[in-house]
């Protein structure tokens, strides 16, 4: 049976605070408010997600608050106020693998965010002060990654920029044109491998970009026959020679990295972003739930969850777990290999954002703007 965790002052997933003990995987440590006061409204929502980085962790709010925490119980060090909001995890980067061209005051890191109304931000890690500012047209709405010394993020407006790292300079930008029809909340992260960058669009492609100079090496459309919400609003996943991405009505597909010719789908409605650990492939749908492939793409299992809502993109935690949020339902410890159901975790109103694990502690951004972090037990 499913152990239940109860976060303080609020009902559990089922209604019962005495639910008999399963396998004990999270344990809360520690919870901290970062949006004070908290929104009162019917259903909020916190899209960003919190990000580990040494002692610290970062985490913002759609409120625009934007905090370094002490990993060890919660306190703030230090927090700033961005405009226009935050709906994305942060990228933390240390100094070493960064380079030695970072000024004296980054030496303990740099974190870069994106902004609702557009910029990216490269704040000092230790202190907050900002380092410089890239403006767009568009909301940020995705993490940034970092290759080679650039920094690669997309935006509304259908764009995926190349920005210098160290000093926030311009180097390249690829766009798409925005589709006439309607398209789904979010967008597509770009994933950086070695000299490329694939990146998803709202118009139902995928593409292959030189990492230097931005040129198109292939684009491949994954809508199929429909004109409506084909938009590929989940990060590529590269593993063991394969490319994995979805489309929102197409399903899931395995690519060949090299000319993106598809080797499989998996057809099924509002799939997110794919995780691969070993033979196995993990990915959430709107309606149908969790589910788990094999690298050909045959169903193993399904697990749809109680009060489920929009689900994050399943985290692995070691070999033994896998862990996802559910918008309506709180956030889930599941069994990889058949999907049982062994802990949950019921805040109140649910949990939008993809958790996130360091290896010891997992951290939890709630709707209603608590950040936990939990001990991992096992695993």
């Amino acid at each position: 049976m499913a152990q239940v965790l109860t976060a303080p002052g609020h009902p559990s997933l089922d209604g019962e605070r005495g639910a008999p003990p399963g396998e004990e995987v999270l344990r809360v440590r520690w919870r901290r408010l970062i949006v004070d006061p908290p929104f009162i409204e019917y259903k909020p929502q916190e899209f960003a997600s919190p990000a580990a980085g040494g002692e610290r962790v970062y985490v913002g709010s759609r409120k625009g608050e934007f905090f370094a925490l002490r990993r060890v119980d919660g306190e703030i060090l230090w927090r700033r106020h961005i405009q226009g909001g935050l709906a994305t995890r942060p990228l933390f980067l240390p100094r070493a693998r960064m380079g030695d061209e970072l000024q004296p005051s980054a030496v303990g890191g740099v974190v870069f965010l994106g902004s609702g109304d557009g910029v990216l931000h490269a704040l000092d890690a230790v202190t907050g002060k900002e380092h410089w500012t890239y403006r767009t047209k568009s909301p940020i709405a995705v993490t940034p990654v970092y290759a080679n010394g650039l920094l690669y993020f997309t935006t509304g407006e259908n764009r995926l920029y190349a920005i210098d790292a160290f000093t926030g300079a311009w180097r390249w930008q690829y766009e798409r044109e925005v589709p006439d029809s309607f398209t789904i909340r979010g967008a597509s992260a770009p994933l950086a491998v070695k000299d490329r960058v694939y990146g998803g669009f709202s118009d139902g492609y995928v593409v292959a970009l030189n990492g230097v100079d931005g040129e198109v090496l292939w684009a491949r459309a994954l809508g199929g026959d429909e004109t409506r919400f084909v938009d590929v609003d989940s990060t590529p996943t590269l593993a063991d020679g394969v490319l994995y991405v979805s489309s929102h009505t197409g399903g899931v597909y395995a690519l060949d990295p090299n000319d993106g010719n598809i080797r499989w789908r998996y057809p099924v409605e509002g799939a997110g972003t794919v995780r691969v650990a070993g033979d196995r492939v993990y990915f959430g749908a709107v309606r149908d739930g969790l589910h788990c492939l094999d690298l050909q793409g045959h169903l193993l299992w399904r697990q749809s969850l109680a009060k489920q809502g929009v689900l994050s993109s399943p985290v692995t935690l070691g070999t033994r777990y896998l862990l996802l949020s559910a918008s309506e339902g709180g956030t889930f410890v599941v069994d990889p290999m058949d999907g049982h159901l062994l802990q949950s975790f019921d805040p109140g109103h649910g949990v939008t954002s993809e958790p996130v694990s360091d290896g010891q502690q997992v951290y939890v951004l709630t709707n209603t703007g608590f950040i936990y972090a939990f001990a991992l037990q096992s695993g």
